[in-house]
């Protein structure tokens, strides 16, 4: 399980940045990328065993940049219809 979240966390930080290159026009699809991105460092931090203080603040900043890209990304979404 830890295996396959560290390979999507590569394959969808692999995702953004060529998807911030190709889809300029449309930067829904890269915030949602950094959302995903983001969800995912939260549930690989949560998975860590003990977690340390690095580790909360991880949690907690990923959680708001997570929220910020999804309602950033639902704007664009929006202002692109």
């Amino acid at each position: 399980m830890e295996n396959l979240l560290l390979v999507l966390i590569i394959a969808v930080a692999i995702f953004v940045g060529i998807a911030s290159k190709k889809f300029y026009s449309k930067p829904y699809i890269v915030n949602f990328g950094i959302a995903i991105l983001m969800a995912l460092i939260v549930v690989q931090t949560f998975l860590m065993t003990p977690i340390g203080m690095l580790g909360y603040m991880a949690i907690v900043i990923c959680s708001i940049a997570f929220v910020f890209q999804l309602v950033i990304g639902i704007k664009s979404l929006k202002i692109a219809e």
